[in-house]
């Protein structure tokens, strides 16, 4: 069963942020960033239920490649997936914390 998914603006800027960071290192690294964004939310959507709960009902999914978690709700009966924030390991909890 796939999970519709939607992303709410402050985990777009998350990625957009994280997007400008990688392009202003290398070009197209913030492309291939991109890339593993879009990778990693349909294996999410695909199978919500594979990372653990971190934090009151918040699960992580750890990216490839980049040092970054995606940080997703579930609702069962909607059959959807919210993400919250896209996250870089260096970041405190704080950040989840305060979106919810």
């Amino acid at each position: 069963m796939i999970f519709n998914v939607s992303i709410l603006s402050e985990a777009e800027a998350d990625i957009d942020k994280a997007f400008v960071w990688y392009e202003l290192r290398q070009l197209k690294l913030g492309y291939k960033f991109y890339k593993t964004i879009e990778e990693s939310v349909k294996d999410i959507s695909r199978n919500p239920f594979i990372c653990e709960e971190k934090y009151k009902g918040i699960r992580r999914f750890i990216m490839k490649k980049y040092p970054y978690g995606i940080y997703y709700k579930i609702d069962i009966e909607n059959k959807e997936i919210q993400i919250i924030a896209v996250i870089h390991f260096s970041r405190s909890i704080r950040v989840i914390k305060k979106r919810l």
